[in-house]
């Protein structure tokens, strides 16, 4: 009743007026939402690019400013580990999400081609596991490295991390492969392809949002890890910047310009992830129906 009288056609409120209100109203939004994620972000990036002197120069806060510097920078980089720990993130993350994208990979089509009795209950399986909380896991997870003699090494972290961020990796390819018709393989078997051949040439390349969520989807659990590291690692040298960030705020006297370089050089690469890899991320997220 409210649409016929105040909408549609020989409503009170004609057709392009309403278009031009929910435009604006869509404007509107998007602004508060942008003001509400870019302010903090702002205030990070100006106060990491301030000199302690500058920072609190006006005798409060301040947070416009064109006297910037890398100050803050350089003496994380000289004076903490900060590199050493930068470099420990970067070793255990791309570690695992190639393991983690390639398991994925190789189960979901294998649950998806092959007829293995109660794969729909394992491929089920497979995802509550993903539900369960990683502190659960954090227990168990030491006890079998120690009994292997892997803790305090790199691959304990990469294989733990690995742990978390599989099942639902290998569920996501498992949906994301069902979506791949087989008659793609089958016309390609015709051909005289062998399987490996097809699943290369053929599926691998439509499947590729698929693995690229996949593969965003495990960096963004394996960078922002810190218990399951913190449980298996005690050797400081192996720290990633999550576990270390927290050892220079507590050894070293560290400013708020050096606190929002820190958390700056952290933001960083999953931010630069998520501006050139999004297209792929929306599109493997909706399981190739879009």
């Amino acid at each position: 009743m409210f649409e016929d009288r105040f909408g549609g056609a020989g409503g009170l409120v004609p057709n392009e007026t309403q278009k031009r209100i929910r435009d604006v109203a869509i404007y509107v939004v998007a602004i508060l939402v942008a003001v509400f994620i870019l302010t903090p972000l702002y205030v990070m990036v100006i106060i990491s690019l301030q000199s302690p002197q500058t920072l609190f120069s006006g005798g409060g806060l301040t947070l416009f400013t064109t006297t910037l510097t890398l100050e803050n920078f350089q003496t994380l980089v000289n004076q903490t580990a900060t590199v050493t720990y930068l470099k420990n993130s970067l070793i255990i993350t791309i570690a695992s999400v190639l393991i983690s994208t390639v398991l994925a990979i190789i189960s979901g089509y294998g649950l998806t081609r092959f007829e293995l009795p109660g794969r729909k209950l394992v491929a089920r399986v497979i995802l509550f596991s993903y539900m369960v909380s990683p502190i659960v896991l954090a227990i168990p997870l030491y006890v079998i490295f120690f009994r292997l003699g892997l803790l305090n090494r790199y691959v304990s972290a990469v294989l733990a991390i690995t742990a978390i961020s599989a099942p639902f990796s290998i569920w996501l390819m498992w949906q994301y492969f069902q979506s791949i018709p087989i008659a793609y393989e089958e016309s390609a078997w015709i051909r005289g392809a062998s399987r490996w051949r097809a699943v290369r040439a053929v599926v691998l390349p439509l499947a590729r949002p698929g693995y690229i969520s996949v593969a965003i989807f495990s960096f963004a659990v394996a960078w922002n890890d810190y218990t399951i590291v913190k449980v298996v690692l005690s050797n400081q040298n192996l720290y990633p910047l999550t576990v270390g960030s927290t050892l220079i705020f507590q050894e070293f006297f560290i400013g708020w310009g050096e606190q929002m370089a820190m958390m700056l050089i952290m933001s960083t690469p999953p931010f630069l992830v998520a501006v050139f890899l999004q297209n792929y991320l929306l599109q493997g997220f909706n399981l190739g129906h879009g």
